[in-house]
Formats: C-alpha cells, structure tokens, sequence
C-alpha cells in the first residue's frame, strides 16, 4: 500500500510564528525538530495501519525543512528546492498509484480569521485563489489535484481553523488532529508534543484503516482556477506563462481538462510572479 505525506510548517505543534518557519530566523532549527517529530508521528501510524511505501513531501517555503538524519525509517523523503519543484508541495504524487493522502502541519487560506499565518501557496503574491469560483486554500486545491489522481486526503493536521476547513471540504469522515488553537496571526493554545504526537499517530492508522470510507475530493469538472493577485505588477509577470489568461489587471485564470496540468501551471505563474526582473526593465 503506497501513502503520500504531504508536510507544511505553520501547522505544526507549537509553531506559531515566523522566527519558526524560515532558514534565516533566529528559531528555525526549532521549528523544523517540531516539523520531523509531526512527520514522523504521522508515518508510525501510516505503518501500523499496513502501509509498505510512505513518500513525503517537504512542501514548505524551500522545501528541504524536515531533518533527513530524524526522519522515520519508512519514509522516503522527496526534498529540494521549489524553483525545480512543476509541482510544489505534491511533487511526486504522479510517480505510483498512492491509496491515500495525508496533509500534516496545514495552514488555512488566504484571509481567515483566528488562524496561525494563513496564506494560499504564495502569501507575498495571492490575495485569493478560487476553483470554479468557490475560494480554496491549499487544503482544499491539494486535495483537489489528488482528487482527479483518485487519490483520497484521508487525514489533515494544523490549527483548530484549519481542521474546520479540511472537514468543511473533504467531508466529516476525514481523520483531523487540532494541535494548537490560534488566537492571532502569530499566537495559539498550543498542546505540546507530548499529547500531540501520540495522537497524530493514532489518528494517522485509523484513517488509513478507515481509508474507503473516504471519497476522492472531486469539485465540478473541467476545474478553473482563479487568482488574484496583490498587485497588478505580479499579474502581469504571471500571464507570461503559458495557459495563463489574465482576466482583469490583478486576476488570472487557468482553464483545462487536466488538474495535475493545470497545477503546475499555477505554480509556475506564482514562481513567475514572485520574480523580480532586473531593475532596467522597469
């Protein structure tokens, strides 16, 4: 049985702010033993439950957070830049016939209230993201593109907010596991690691074991993904993309037969407009 993990940071035991979540913070090294020790906590329960092949995926910022030397023995690591990454925190979902999914450490979307650092994939770029109108985080788009795979997200972890917005879209039956309630951007309720972790693993085996009772998230077909922007110069840069049309001077728009297509095309557009060209062409 093949399993894919799919790894964020701002949803972490006791992670709550910045200094926490990027290589040149002061409390980073922190931040990712809380990463791995979640991961981890995650694939015991993954291997209880029967599963032979776990790939994670380090999906957050540049992606080569979680400590390889710490990581479970049964985990194989899919870590490396972003830049080289079509397909960003699902990168090699396409590699085996995964049975399941699981997000650990997820944040909620861009603009939700009471939510520890909530953004949509690229939080210096998207205003907001939205599949056939409806806004989505990357809970709900994840799911989504492992969803036309028939891959089912069977279990979520993150803040409170988070797990009400992974149930809101993927439905009741899935496994979540609330590890802090946030009280403001950069605050929570946190529950420490010593509660956490024994539960992630074993809410991890009963959704795997319960995995058939969970349904592929699968939004009305042909998908089109929607993004606005936080400034006209980043839609700009973005509509250079191939299959990108721009719609207004902030909004982009992505249409498509293929979701796994038509996520690395967002993900190139947000690459793209993300990028700041050289001085002399401004």
């Amino acid at each position: 049985m093949d399993v894919l993990v799919s790894v964020d940071i701002e949803g972490i035991t006791g992670v709550v702010h910045a200094d926490m979540m990027g290589p040149d913070q002061r409390e980073y090294d922190r931040g990712r033993k809380l990463m791995t020790n979640d991961a981890n906590a995650a694939i015991e329960g993954l291997v209880e439950a029967g599963a032979d092949y776990i790939l994670v995926i380090d999906g957050h910022g540049p992606m080569r957070n979680l400590i390889f030397e710490d990581m479970h023995p049964a985990a194989h690591l899919m870590t490396g830049s972003a830049n080289v990454r079509p397909h960003c925190q699902l990168e090699g979902a396409n590699t085996r016939t995964f049975e399941a999914a699981v997000f650990i450490g997820y944040h909620a979307m861009a603009k939700t209230y009471r939510a520890i650092h909530p953004h949509t994939i690229a939080g210096a770029a998207v205003h907001e993201l939205r599949i056939n109108g409806i806004p989505h985080g990357e809970t709900g788009v994840n799911a989504a593109v492992l969803g036309s795979m028939g891959i089912p997200v069977v279990m979520v972890t993150g803040d409170t907010t988070t797990c009400a917005e992974a149930r809101y879209f993927l439905g009741q039956g899935i496994e979540t596991v609330a590890v802090k309630e946030a009280v403001g951007r950069n605050s929570a309720i946190c529950r420490p690691p010593s509660a956490t972790l024994p539960e992630i693993t074993a809410a991890a085996k009963q959704a795997l074991e319960n995995r058939e009772a969970v349904s592929p998230y699968l939004p009305e077909y042909p998908l089109t993904f929607e993004v606005d922007f936080l400034n006209m110069l980043q839609c700009e840069r973005a509509a250079q993309v191939a299959g990108v049309e721009r719609v207004t001077p902030v909004t982009m728009r992505i249409e498509g037969e293929d979701p796994w297509e038509q996520y690395r095309v967002l993900w190139a557009a947000l690459r793209m407009a993300l990028h700041e060209p050289a001085s002399f062409l401004r």
